[in-house]
């Protein structure tokens, strides 16, 4: 009876850990001298409570995702936004749960230990407006936003074509496209997020595995200063 103890107590003790270097990762800053321009490039950062994204123009003097994100993806072209919410995951939890609560212990238990099956995740959302609880704005420098995209850009496959691999998302307005990388408890989907930004030199926590630790660098009336 004593193993079992053990064992039940050594996994505690390591999800404890895991929680407690999750707080501090999002808690101390990379970039930490940055600042949102006043005249720059408008993006967003948005979490459904699970997964975070980052929202994008589709069509700026910086980029234009056309080439990569186009219209006949969609199967009604006229839900082509004039901007896009973007962001990456294991392709089990991000077909199977939307949120919280549709979560599947198989899908778990694969992005807990790793798996190299990811998506990118594509939303198509027209004029976008800043919701407090779950919709963020912050300005970026052209040179910061085309870092953005080329960290964005790399995760696609493409195909012999060089064209994107779209496949159906959740509704008429959103898509999957096969992707690059490798998921796991130390690089999640919200880790990834704050990698992109962290690569452009734009502030956010250290390592922020849970969408709260993105979010809170982007507070409602704007980045933390």
């Amino acid at each position: 009876m004593k193993w079992p103890k053990r064992i039940i107590k050594a996994m505690s003790a390591v999800v404890m850990l895991y929680l407690v270097a999750a707080l501090l990762g999002s808690i101390f800053p990379a970039n930490q001298f940055w600042k949102s321009p006043d005249d720059g490039i408008e993006l967003f950062i948005e979490t459904n409570g699970l997964h975070t994204g980052i929202i994008m123009p589709m069509h700026s003097d910086a980029h234009d995702w056309s080439e990569l994100i186009r219209p006949q993806h969609l199967d009604d072209p006229t839900e082509y936004g004039s901007h896009i919410l973007v962001g990456w995951g294991h392709e089990g939890v991000y077909r199977n749960a939307e949120h919280w609560q549709d979560l599947r212990v198989k899908d778990a238990a694969s992005a807990v230990f790793g798996s190299s099956d990811v998506l990118l995740h594509v939303y198509h959302l027209n004029y976008p407006q800043v919701y407090p609880h779950y919709r963020r704005s912050f300005k970026v420098t052209e040179s910061e936003y085309r870092l953005i995209v080329e960290a964005i850009k790399q995760r696609f496959v493409l195909d012999e074509a060089g064209r994107s691999i779209p496949s159906p998302g959740y509704g008429k307005d959103d898509l999957f496209y096969k992707s690059r990388g490798h998921y796991n408890a130390f690089y999640t989907c919200n880790s990834w997020t704050s990698d992109v930004l962290r690569q452009a030199g734009i502030r956010t926590g250290i390592w922020t595995p849970f969408q709260g630790g993105v979010m809170r660098w982007f507070l409602e009336s704007g980045p933390e200063n």
